[in-house]
């Protein structure tokens, strides 16, 4: 039969309380048995004892005064007839005693009746002085030996029977005692081998899993083996605690492939992060040269707005000498006179158009400078895009449309070089035609008639150089407007990188708490021996 741990903890108390019980019931019942012995003595051999005693005492003194009746030959014998009724009176106290020996005490009775008759008898012969009286008194001493006999036998009888109820009463306590020791004995027996089997049966496997527990929780040893063969509660907490360090043994090993596959994550991970740190370093570096060199082409370009104001008031100008000149073949007609007057006028005003074509081919070669400087720095701007990748898209329009104004601009650079360079031809050729011999007047009268055509065409080149004047001012202020934007695009693309290097940098950060955290993992797991 197996039994729980409850029970086998009830099993030593409930086994000392049945000894304890049988003990005292034990006590009650041989007690009762000495209290019924004790009972009887004192209320039955007790008082016949002394009754009987007292009669014996008392019966030698009522045998002398019959004795001394008959020697005196008194006649008197009421005294004795008292005393006679008092011993009567004691027998009959004898009978009603519990338990007492109504035979004996009846035989006493009679005998004492048979002595007094016999003794009365006596006496009145002694009085009568009867010859009968020698022979009554000799009956009545043999009477007398008799009763005394009996007498002296009944106490004896009554002691004998006192002491026999004291050596019941003393075997009633030896019993007692010898029934309390081996109750004691065998209580103590049971005690301690209950004790014993209380002690292989529960508290070995608590110190066997006390044992266990504390070396899990002092050194982390997991390799311990379990007992799991009792039956009770204990067996259940052992098989209970057997999975629980069976399931502990799994965790260090758990932990420690998990630990091995984040540290090897959180490695590449912060490796990743350092090089996208590098890298976004590299292209806010990169932006901020970028943003130099855009500052740069804005100044370039403010530079080439206010030089390209300056060929615009230039072909002004050349559209006003070329409506002058027009105006003057026109008058030409009407004399030729004032052509004269006005040749050295008009000589003057050729020298001073030939100057400021001269400043117009540098502003136009400055202008070629400006667009390849553009053409550069959008070509740079583009390649630079293309790195930044999916945020550098609309840069990469703003640098496309550098290329294609700059590209405009070279063209219409180009243009006008050419337009002015045919004007500087025309020039040229007109002071040619002013300085020579006022005696050719006719010939030069001739001559500026052909140059009249020379002049509309003039015109017509000066017109059209103006208009690409225009439109060179109109090219640079869109390339301005473009350079604004790039510029606005690069602050916004500065901005959004130092985020990024911010957000990369916290995620390092991040990194390096997780790998603190794995690093204590690392530890905790290692702290297991399975």
């Amino acid at each position: 039969m197996r039994l729980k741990l409850k029970q086998k903890m009830m099993l030593l108390p409930a086994v000392v309380a049945v000894f304890l019980v049988a003990i005292l019931v034990a006590f009650i019942a041989l007690g009762a048995r000495s209290g019924g012995v004790y009972a009887r003595i004192s209320s039955s051999q007790v008082p016949t004892i002394e009754l009987n005693r007292e009669v014996m005492h008392r019966f030698p003194g009522l045998h002398r005064n019959v004795l001394a009746a008959v020697a005196a030959k008194a006649g008197g014998l009421e005294p004795l007839r008292a005393e006679v009724d008092e011993l009567q009176s004691k027998l009959d106290l004898a009978m009603a005693v519990p338990d007492a020996n109504r035979q004996r005490v009846d035989e006493l009775k009679s005998s004492l009746a048979t002595y007094w008759r016999n003794s009365r008898a006596a006496v009145t012969f002694a009085v009568e002085g009867d010859e009968q009286a020698a022979s009554a008194l000799a009956s009545v001493e043999s009477l007398a030996a008799a009763l005394s006999h009996e007498l002296e036998r009944a106490v004896e009888a009554d002691g004998q029977a006192i002491a026999t109820s004291y050596a019941e009463v003393a075997g009633l306590h030896r019993a007692t005692t010898w029934t309390v020791c081996v109750l004691v004995l065998l209580c103590i027996a049971l005690t301690v081998g209950l004790a014993y089997w209380l002690h292989r049966e529960v508290t070995l496997p608590l110190a066997k899993l006390t044992h266990v527990a504390t070396r899990i929780a002092e050194k982390g040893d997991l390799t311990q083996a379990i007992d799991v063969s009792a039956h009770d509660e204990v067996g259940e907490l052992a098989r209970g605690f057997q999975v629980m360090v069976t399931r502990l043994r799994n965790v260090p090993t758990t932990i420690q492939t998990v630990v091995t596959d984040l540290t090897n994550a959180a490695k590449t991970l912060t490796q990743a992060s350092q090089e996208q740190v590098n890298f976004l370093t590299n292209q806010s570096r990169s932006l901020t040269e970028a943003s130099t060199t855009i500052a740069e082409i804005a100044q370039t370009s403010s530079m080439a707005a206010s030089r390209a104001e300056m060929v615009l008031r230039v072909a002004g100008q050349a559209d006003t000498f070329s409506a002058s000149g027009q105006e003057s073949i026109e008058k030409s007609a009407e004399g030729l006179q004032q052509i004269r007057q006005r040749v050295g006028a008009l000589v003057g005003s050729i020298a001073h158009l030939s100057d400021q074509a001269v400043h117009a081919g540098e502003i136009i070669g400055s202008v070629k400078d400006l667009a390849d400087q553009s053409n550069v720095l959008a070509l740079n701007a583009a390649i630079e895009a293309a790195r930044a990748g999916e945020q550098g898209r609309g840069f990469a329009v703003v640098a496309r449309e550098m290329r294609s104004l700059s590209g405009q601009s070279l063209q219409s650079t180009q243009r006008i070089g050419k337009i002015l360079l045919e004007i500087n031809q025309a020039i040229r050729q007109t002071v040619g035609i002013a300085e020579g011999d006022s005696e050719k007047m006719e010939e030069g009268i001739e001559q500026v008639l052909a140059s009249a055509n020379t002049l509309k065409e003039i015109t017509t080149v000066v017109q059209e150089s103006s208009q690409a004047a225009r439109q060179i001012v109109a090219s640079v202020t869109q390339q301005n407007a473009g350079i604004a934007q790039m510029t606005e695009v690069m602050t916004t693309l500065s901005s959004m990188m130092a985020d990024v290097v911010t957000a990369t940098m916290t995620a390092e950060q991040a990194v390096t708490q997780i790998n603190a955290s794995l690093g204590q993992l690392q530890e905790l797991s290692t702290g297991f021996r399975v």
